[in-house]
């Protein structure tokens, strides 16, 4: 099985090819951090045209249906930063969102099933 990095790209390359057809950058990366106050975040340097994709964070924590969530809720924002210039959870992040099959929610409460793996 693909270790979390990998996965994270699959995901990424797999919604490019097939629900943006190749319009988003080449995949930039992930970064695993140890950090257990995010599970995962997209990071672009500059602005409108000149607006670049940097590496992902990705927590060494986020496993499982987490992973695809965090994986999909990334590839949303990455395609709201780039084509859009949306940098919340606004109505353009929110369409990417469900575009790339992510749930269309800022954040996982504590009582969320995705966050069962995750540690105190």
């Amino acid at each position: 099985m693909p270790d979390a990095a990998a996965r994270f790209r699959q995901e990424y390359e797999r919604l490019n090819h097939d629900v943006y057809r190749g319009t988003l950058p080449a995949f930039p990366g992930v970064e695993v951090v140890d950090r257990k106050d995010i599970f995962s975040m997209t990071r672009t340097h500059g602005a409108g045209p000149w607006r670049v994709l940097r590496p992902f964070l990705l927590s060494a924590h986020v496993q499982g249906d987490l992973l695809l969530e965090a994986a999909r809720h990334e590839v949303a924002h990455a395609a709201a930063l780039l084509f859009d210039e949306d940098e919340d959870h606004g109505p353009a992040w929110q369409e990417h969102a469900r575009r790339c099959g992510a749930r269309q929610i800022a954040t996982l409460d504590d009582g969320d099933p995705l966050r069962k793996d995750w540690p105190a």
